[in-house]
């Protein structure tokens, strides 16, 4: 199937390629796949280009031509074609020019030509397309800036052959406009291709600012993340600490309290019993002197035979009974101390040997013998 459509597009487009006319594009235009604005875009003629005419439609609106190793359709209102050794504007002269009359078959030329191009496999579609609008490629469009061109340049080469009437001059014009038109189509190559090659730096450095972008985003999340975690973790450790030595200083002020309310509690009662009780002492501290006072008054007397030696010693004053002191914290310390009677030191005889009475101010001497008796000492008064 495939090798007879391609042996019936060789058929169809055999006669055209022996009848190719060259041409030229007037302005900048666009190759098509097929005669109509809708089909897809093959290439770009600059104005100027020299193309091949291999034959136009029916009612010549399109136009079938090759331009470099490219094979479409152009919009007839942008051909000059060649006519009578000079340039013509192919609108204007298609009642005059024999321009060979081709058809369309969407699959065959596709397959001859665009077999490799990205929408080749949308062929099915697109001869839906050609279909639908095969009405509109009959129709004819003058483009006013393109005819305004193309008829210049036809009154312009009419004139230069009606001058000169020689071949020569128009060919030397022509060279020259070929030359101007090769210099142009390099130019644009080389724009085309800085632009290709400035397309490919942007989207490579579009990836890399992405990309360091988002790597820059997810380190500044991570970095936030951990010292928010931190930051929380040593509020909280804070707060902990805080808290301990809150209730560390909260039961010291209670223990504070506590033993601040005893000290008050007591030095109020001690006050009390101070105030209260100063009486009491004073008669309990009279009656434990009169009792002291009556133990010493009721030791025997020593007896004539039992009558202790005379001691050298200076005379001492009776011992007096231990006077239970006044309690100073339960009462008033100044009148305790008034009323207390000053000690007395005091040291109470020894008996001799045999009883009797002690005899105060006198030590004994030697062995413990009556006076004058045998054995006994001499006394010293």
């Amino acid at each position: 199937m495939r090798l007879r459509s391609i042996l019936v597009a060789a058929l169809l487009l055999a006669p055209t390629a022996a009848l190719a006319a060259p041409g030229i594009v007037t302005v900048s235009t666009g190759m098509r796949a097929g005669p109509g604005s809708g089909f897809p875009l093959v290439d770009r003629i600059p104005g100027g280009a020299r193309v091949n005419i291999h034959g136009c439609l029916r009612g010549n609106a399109w136009c079938d031509v090759s331009f470099s190793d490219d094979r479409g359709w152009v919009s007839s209102q942008y051909l000059e074609y060649l006519y009578r050794n000079h340039y013509v504007y192919l609108p204007d002269y298609v009642d005059v020019i024999d321009v060979p009359v081709v058809p369309f078959v969407l699959t065959s030329y596709w397959s001859s030509y665009y077999e490799g191009r990205p929408w080749y496999r949308r062929h099915a579609y697109w001869n839906n397309y050609w279909t639908s609008h095969q009405s509109l490629a009959t129709r004819m469009t003058i483009d006013p800036g393109a005819a305004r061109i193309g008829r210049a340049a036809t009154r312009d080469a009419a004139i230069a052959l009606e001058r000169q009437g020689v071949r020569g001059k128009g060919a030397a014009a022509i060279s020259g406009r070929d030359a101007t038109t090769s210099r142009r189509d390099a130019a644009i190559a080389t724009r085309d291709a800085a632009v290709a090659k400035r397309d490919a730096a942007t989207a490579k450095r579009d990836a890399a600012i992405s990309t360091k972008r988002d790597a820059a985003i997810a380190k500044r999340d991570a970095a936030i993340t951990t010292k928010r975690d931190a930051a929380i973790t040593k509020r909280d450790s804070a707060i902990a600490k805080r808290d301990a030595a809150i209730s560390k200083r909260d039961a010291a002020v209670a223990a504070d309290r506590t033993r601040a309310g005893r000290s008050e509690r007591i030095a109020h009662e001690r006050t009390n019993v101070q105030t209260r009780n100063p009486r009491d002492a004073q008669a309990r501290m009279t009656h434990e002197q009169a009792a002291s006072r009556a133990a010493v008054r009721a030791q025997p007397t020593p007896r004539a035979h039992e009558a202790p030696r005379v001691s050298a010693a200076p005379a001492a004053r009776p011992a007096t009974p231990h006077v239970a002191q006044p309690n100073v914290s339960h009462g008033a310390p100044m009148n305790a101390r008034a009323q207390m009677p000053a000690p007395r030191a005091a040291a109470p005889a020894t008996p001799h040997g045999g009883g009797g009475s002690q005899h105060i101010n006198a030590a004994p001497r030697g062995g413990g013998g009556q006076a004058g008796g045998p054995g006994g000492g001499h006394e010293k008064r």
